[in-house]
């Protein structure tokens, strides 16, 4: 039995590779852990589930560099390849492994003529009938730039949640602006997967129809931000434009019209007799038509049009 799985791709939300490992691992009852974590290891077999085309060369560098305490450790290893290109490092491991497992034929194929034993495998489907939407008596969604997400807000979210004893689900979408990167949702994700475990559900970059379907859906939508919400916050007006009641943070320089209990919620003075269904309606009532009154495209164009010049 092998002691752990390492892998080239670790967040199952952004690789098909990580959730093969993932899911893997977790049926093998071991751990999953990364490239850099290998110098925690201190005995073997170990099994390398890879996919190293999609790694960069400072990656493999790494690699080669923990494959030699492999090695001067004597601990034994076994390859999984996803892909093989006839990389340098891919060759490096092969040459101390026990054994290989072919993720296709056409890997199979490749590694003909290699002098060690190569087993044709597959990858089983990710997504199971475990894999569905998970609703509660409270459904919370949130969406937006992932780079912008608040940690802080989310914890202190969640303590309340926890305190409340609320049994409630959190739906996640998130969207890239053109100077950030997916590194960006790969450190939040990790973070927000550890603040609500098994209660967090990530639903991928979802279109707007994808984004208003959820909206109907959920009784609260979370959008926090990193000083307080502000009347160029657009996620927030999509929210209350549908009727959806909204959870956030304000300060002084946040719209005068948007009131605590009225037609938002604000974090810091969030209480359990706000979070019942009926107040929750009645804010997200409050909210559209507030929304529609002072942050509608009709009201801006006239502000515009009406300056004189």
């Amino acid at each position: 039995m092998y002691k752990c799985v390492i892998s080239s791709h670790t967040n199952p939300n952004l690789s098909g590779v990580a959730r093969f490992n993932h899911i893997l691992a977790t049926n093998m009852g071991i751990q999953c852990i990364g490239i850099s974590d290998i110098k925690n290891i201190d005995t073997g077999p170990i099994l390398f589930s890879l996919k190293l085309r999609d790694t960069t060369g400072s990656e493999r560098s790494l690699l080669s560099e923990r494959l030699h305490y492999l090695v001067n450790k004597n601990i034994d290893y076994d390859l999984f390849f996803h892909t093989f290109d006839g990389l340098e490092i891919e060759y490096e491991l092969i040459e101390r492994c026990r054994m290989i497992y072919s993720g296709n034929s056409e890997i199979y194929h490749a590694l003909e003529g290699i002098d060690k034993e190569v087993v044709s495998a597959w990858c089983p489907a990710l997504i199971t009938g475990e894999h569905v939407l998970h609703e509660a008596s409270l459904n919370l969604f949130s969406f937006g730039m992932a780079h912008k997400l608040q940690i802080k807000y989310y914890k202190m979210l969640q303590e309340l949640l926890s305190d409340y004893n609320i049994d409630y689900t959190l739906w996640v979408s998130t969207a890239f602006h053109e100077k950030a990167n997916f590194g960006d949702f790969n450190s939040i994700s990790n973070q927000l997967s550890r603040i609500f475990r098994h209660r967090i559900q990530f639903l991928g970059f979802l279109s707007d129809d994808g984004v208003n379907y959820f909206l109907d859906k959920t009784q609260l939508f979370i959008a926090f931000f990193e000083k307080g919400v502000r009347a160029n916050n657009t996620s927030i007006f999509a929210a209350m434009n549908r009727g959806c009641a909204v959870l956030t943070n304000s300060d002084e320089y946040s719209p005068t019209w948007m009131k605590h209990g009225i037609n938002i919620l604000d974090i810091h003075m969030l209480q359990l007799e706000d979070l019942e269904t009926e107040v929750l309606q009645r804010i997200g009532a409050q909210a559209k038509k507030d929304a529609r009154k002072y942050a509608s495209w009709d009201g801006l164009i006239k502000l515009i049009c009406n300056q004189k010049r």
